[in-house]
């Protein structure tokens, strides 16, 4: 008998696909598009299509495990979870009566995007006061930037890609990380739309590309900005009515002439007077901003201009990340329960991005890391990797396979797929709020996180059913306190998703009222009112590198399953590839101060000159014993203390022999 559930991809992805999965004899045997879903429209990524050799892979962690080896050696025993919840309350009893609670750090990020597997788990966290990480390795500056531009960070609804007629993928892979926006585009198109694609590396052959120098694009904005206002292509009236400070902006603007704006990026003077006169021309313009321009050291103030274009030609705002809605995230949070288990005294908000300086201080004795791999992911990979070998650290790791972070582990708990267990998702894209059924029963001894944070509770002598009541208890409750929603539970589970209520896009809750061309959110916190354009400093090494997720990989996600798929390769433009004398399939090494890595290299004409390459989240222990982040610094920016990935520079040399 075949039975069908509605589904939801929990990935760290845009799009947030509707699934309808079908089921025999409790075993999952298909997976397929929600063809109702307006944006998703019945078409899942690559990734999503082939889930089910994630979820039934051999390689799938079913019991808990006990490190009985040196850390970083995968040397454990199978325990129960009867054992593991002893083991882990005693360690978290003994750290807060010797360091107080604040030398426990939950380590997490959105490798499961879930409200109940994300949100819902940080109560335990909450109720004990332990110290907590800034969200700071992915999209954090520009968020910042778009809270002292607008006073917060929504954007455009997507749907209106189908009536624009210009659409800019600014720093987005649209094929690769948002491939159901990238379909709305192809329709706008065939319908006469115009699509830019700024990038330095060429990503799809729909489009005018235009192949800017990374890190340049804040000049490329505020050129935009210098050629409308100085050809008096921008609409007087509108700027009047929603924006504040812009006769000081204007003085900042006269600086950056198409002259300057094309030897700063690299961009010829018509393409510049094109893109800029387009964007006065062809209204409604939808400008979608990708997480790439805001990696860099002055990543955040590069949104910042970018942002500040549409009020110039009649918009009101760009897309970047549509998470800040009006739901009741602090409910779900548990911060109701803040600090009521044990005092809290010492408890302290850490840098994610900067975890190996973290662990090197030596204040954190106890690390619970879920929903994120941090070996592959965070910078400074050889760093994060000492602290996790402190003897004097406890480790506790969640995940649903013996990655790189479990192997310096002490305790490893098995993790359930997002077939094997419920939970509502909202999307970061799209508007539409979305139910995961339970669609088959967990494998092994698997748990999902909420779960094992409530008996963790329980073991702890905690309240664990006033922390964590059922779950569809707490999410009833949580859609009637958020006012983004008016449905239920039932409307979800009936229809598969409900579009929550969209925010307006003229109400800016800054301290004007109005969109800031001059910042007095970022006056007030030492940062520069004005928008402007900041070059990094020499570096020593000539080619800067840019990391990237795979096309079959979500961060980390998926590379265990597909390495045979996946080989670690870095791009460099020919021109850069000739002068070292470098051929297709040769070993290179790369290098800066950091440390050297070897990767095989690859020759393209559609990337830049003096720009490399590499795959991010590709585990080390499956190629070669080091990933891309042991040559990314930890050096994070001032806007929202964001990680600078993209500020990383090296130089390759050919090897002689193979790797």
């Amino acid at each position: 008998m075949n039975v069908s559930y509605y589904n939801t991809c929990p990935r760290d992805c845009y799009d947030t696909c509707s699934i309808l999965t079908t089921v025999e004899g409790g075993r999952a045997v298909r997976l397929r598009g929600n063809s109702k879903h307006p944006i998703t429209q019945g078409f899942l990524c690559w990734k999503i299509q082939n889930a089910l050799k994630f979820v039934y892979s051999p390689e799938r962690l079913k019991y808990p495990l006990k490190r009985v080896g040196k850390k970083g050696s995968d040397d454990f025993q199978r325990i129960s979870w009867e054992e593991a919840y002893k083991e882990i309350a005693h360690r978290i009893g003994d750290v807060q009566k010797k360091h107080g609670s604040g030398a426990i750090l939950p380590f997490d990020y959105f490798g499961h995007m879930g409200l109940l597997n994300k949100q819902f788990s940080q109560r335990l966290f909450n109720a004990l006061g332990t110290s907590k990480c800034s969200p700071t390795i992915c999209s954090n500056a520009g968020r910042t930037a778009l809270q002292y531009v607008y006073g917060g960070f929504w954007g455009i609804d997507p749907e209106e890609i189908k009536s624009s007629k210009l659409i800019i993928h600014w720093g987005l892979n649209g094929p690769w990380s948002n491939l159901h926006g990238y379909n709305l585009v192809k329709k706008a198109v065939r319908e006469g739309a115009k699509f830019y694609v700024i990038d330095p590396m060429k990503t799809c052959k729909l489009g005018k590309h235009l192949p800017i120098k990374p890190n340049t694009d804040g000049a490329l904005a505020l050129g935009i900005a210098n050629h409308l206002i100085s050809k008096g292509l921008y609409e007087r009236d509108h700027v009047e009515k929603y924006a504040y400070g812009f006769e000081d902006y204007m003085r900042i603007v006269k600086e950056y002439d198409v002259d300057r704006v094309s030897k700063i990026t690299g961009l010829p003077n018509e393409d510049i007077v094109e893109l800029a006169e387009d964007l006065y021309r062809l209204r409604p313009s939808f400008i979608h901003l990708g997480f790439g321009i805001q990696k860099h050291l002055y990543g955040g103030e590069a949104v910042r201009t970018i942002a500040l274009l549409p009020p110039l030609v009649g918009g009101l705002r760009v897309h970047y990340s549509n998470t800040d809605r009006e739901i009741d995230l602090g409910f779900l949070q548990g911060m109701q329960f803040a600090d009521q288990g044990f005092s809290a005294g010492n408890k302290k908000t850490y840098n994610m991005a900067q975890l190996g300086r973290v662990l090197e201080t030596g204040e954190v004795k106890l690390l619970f890391v879920f929903n994120t791999n941090p070996v592959v992911n965070l910078p400074n990979q050889i760093l994060v990797r000492k602290g996790l070998q402190r003897e004097d650290l406890f480790v506790v790791v969640h995940d649903l396979f013996l990655n790189d972070t479990c192997s310096y582990a002490d305790i490893v708990l098995p993790a359930t797929s997002f077939l094997e267990s419920f939970d509502v998702h909202v999307c970061y894209y799209h508007n539409y709020m979305s139910v995961n059924q339970k669609a088959i029963e967990p494998l092994g001894e698997a748990k999902p996180n909420y779960q094992i944070f409530k008996e963790l509770a329980g073991a702890l002598g905690l309240k664990s059913n006033e922390i964590f009541p059922p779950e569809r208890e707490v999410i009833d409750e949580f859609l009637k306190r958020s006012k983004a929603v008016d449905f239920t539970l039932e409307d979800l589970e009936r229809e598969g998703f409900c579009k929550m209520n969209v925010r307006p896009q003229d109400v800016y809750p800054t301290p004007s009222g109005k969109i800031e061309f001059y910042s007095q959110l970022a006056e007030k916190v030492d940062l520069p009112p004005l928008p402007g354009y900041y070059e990094e400093k020499i570096n020593s090494y000539p080619l800067q590198l840019l990391t990237v997720n795979h096309k079959r990989i979500t961060r980390s996600q998926f590379h265990n399953v597909w390495q045979k798929e996946i080989e670690p390769i870095v791009l460099l433009n020919e021109e850069d590839a000739g002068q070292r004398g470098i051929k297709e399939g040769d070993w290179v090494r790369l290098k800066n101060d950091l440390d050297t890595l070897n990767m095989k290299a690859r020759s393209t004409r559609d990337i830049r000159k003096g720009v490399v390459l590499a795959y991010g989240g590709l585990w080390p222990k499956l190629c070669g014993g080091k990933g891309v982040n042991a040559l990314i610094p930890d050096e994070v920016q001032a806007f929202g203390g964001n990680a600078s990935y993209n500020s990383t520079y090296v130089e390759i040399e050919k090897l002689t022999g193979a790797s």
